[in-house]
């Protein structure tokens, strides 16, 4: 198994954007039409990688929401 620091430039990117696909079409699968997302992977915390479908503005506005519930510990029962 590779670890997301031994992979180039393109190897993640390629990754990444499957990744975001498998997503997308997901969701569609799930009757939702394209949602706005942002999918964080690491291997080491302090090191993360992303791929997003929206604006990075967007990004980091949710990320910053969803950093402050989580440290709040702030969760949502469904």
């Amino acid at each position: 198994m590779r670890r997301f620091e031994d992979m180039t430039e393109p190897e993640l990117r390629d990754l990444l954007n499957a990744l975001a696909r498998e997503l997308e079409a997901t969701a569609k699968a799930h009757g939702v039409e394209r949602p706005h997302f942002c999918l964080l992977v690491f291997d080491d915390p302090k090191v993360a990688q992303y791929v997003a479908n929206c604006r990075r503005e967007d990004v980091i506005d949710a990320m910053r929401e969803c950093a402050d519930r989580l440290e709040g510990r702030q969760d949502v029962e469904r």
